[in-house]
């Protein structure tokens, strides 16, 4: 069975979504053991070329994948720190995973996702048809974390979260993905079923749908990758020596920090500009 890793890219005008690719790729590789590939768009293709790191790319990705760039009214306000920017948010095709991945058993993971370690290694053999993380863990403390980081709504059901998701390619997953994209294409009605805020479309919220869909409206703990262990984009990172991070987390999500150091551990970076600032020494690290 062929496995390996999926990324999706989309630059906007704020996020450099390729570049933070060809980082968690190329960590992916080198801590999986696997193959990874790229899917992307032609104005992010010309961006890679333009900025000198579509060679770079050539030798992360087994395959970049060009694909239509996603029609997308989504936005969102990211933090990087104390500073905020509201950013266009292109996340609208990862439902053609199944029909895009050259692989029959793949990770998709978010181009914002570090690899430091071979944890997730372990799920390539496991007979679970599609995984999906589990939950968000905050490097810090779960108490910061809102009600919605674990429901997709006030009265809704439990929230997964896309930031990983494993699946091999057969007709159970099939049947996963196409199901995927009639909810993206139907989310209104979802969302007044489900009882969640249709303004922004989430992966995370979508996904949690059609896995309590396909397991019969029910609660299961079956088909989880493990929680995804989060730095919020309130958080900085403030350096990378080897595999070790060093970061500053708010506690308070206010100006005020304190430093934690990460070392072997799988990080969810949300503020991507922090990974940005520091692409060259975390490319060194590949």
């Amino acid at each position: 069975m062929t496995k390996g890793i999926l990324i999706y890219a989309h630059n906007n005008r704020t996020v450099d979504y390729a570049l933070m690719a060809i980082i968690s790729g190329g960590l992916a590789k080198k801590y999986l053991g696997q193959p990874a590939s790229l899917v992307t768009d032609q104005a992010t293709m010309d961006w890679m070329i333009e900025s000198k790191i579509y060679d770079r790319a050539q030798t992360i990705f087994e395959h970049i994948f060009v694909v239509a760039r996603p029609e997308t009214n989504n936005s969102r306000g990211l933090h990087d720190g104390t500073e905020r920017s509201v950013v266009q948010f292109i996340n609208g095709n990862r439902n053609s995973a199944y029909d895009i991945t050259p692989y029959q058993r793949t990770l998709l993971i978010d181009a914002d996702f570090l690899i430091f370690s071979d944890r997730l290694a372990e799920y390539w053999d496991i007979d679970s048809d599609v995984m999906i993380g589990e939950s968000i863990n905050d490097i810090y403390d779960n108490q910061r974390m809102g009600y919605h980081d674990r429901y997709v709504s006030d009265v809704g059901i439990k929230l997964y979260w896309a930031t990983t998701v494993m699946f091999t390619k057969n007709a159970y997953s099939k049947m996963f993905f196409d199901l995927l994209r009639y909810v993206k294409d139907n989310y209104q009605y979802y969302a007044d079923t489900y009882r969640f805020d249709s303004k922004q479309y989430r992966n995370d919220i979508a996904f949690s749908v059609v896995r309590h869909v396909l397991a019969g409206f029910e609660q299961t703990s079956m088909g989880c990758l493990p929680p995804v262990l989060t730095l919020l984009d309130r958080d900085i990172l403030h350096s990378v020596d080897a595999d070790r991070l060093t970061v500053l987390v708010s506690p308070k999500l206010d100006e005020k920090y304190c430093a934690a150091s990460i070392h072997n551990i799988d990080i969810h970076v949300m503020n991507k500009q922090s990974i940005v600032r520091h692409s060259d020494r975390l490319l060194e690290l590949i």
